[in-house]
């Protein structure tokens, strides 16, 4: 009993710095170019800095090595923010980098640091597939984590 209180502490504290973490799955038929994935996070603290993730799932069905998707920022005063991230599923030689078993791979990529929220309010995410295919096949899960510095 006392040893799974301390793993779960543990566990409380390894995570105190996400202020945000969800992901979405993707259809199975593959990833429509025209569907976005949205998420919306409240910040009231405009004097923190955060750290920003995209966090990628993918199994064998994904024909290429890297991956390249519009992200999207929209601030409270309807102010938007436009990136392009690349991310790189499979090294050289075509194995596929992150975590898991089987053909199933999880990567979270820091693609933005130090990021400020200057206005207190509601930020929306939004996330689309920028690889020039009507259907997207391989991505299995797409999402954010947004942490504390």
């Amino acid at each position: 009993m006392f040893t799974g209180i301390i793993f779960v502490l543990f566990l409380w504290a390894c995570n105190t710095g996400v202020v945000f973490e969800k992901n979405t799955s993707i259809d199975a038929d593959g990833w429509y170019y025209e569907d976005v994935v949205s998420f919306s996070h409240l910040f009231n603290d405009t004097t923190q800095l955060y750290d920003i993730f995209l966090n990628v799932r993918n199994n064998n069905e994904y024909p290429y090595r890297n991956f390249i998707v519009f992200f999207e920022t929209e601030f409270p005063d309807g102010r938007i923010f436009r990136d392009t991230i690349e991310a790189v599923l499979a090294d050289r030689t075509g194995n596929w980098t992150g975590k898991g078993f089987g053909n199933i791979k999880t990567n979270s990529f820091h693609f933005r640091r130090d990021v400020w929220f200057p206005v207190e309010g509601e930020y929306f995410f939004r996330i689309e597939q920028a690889m020039r295919e009507e259907y997207l096949k391989g991505i299995t899960d797409i999402g954010i984590r947004i942490e504390r510095k």
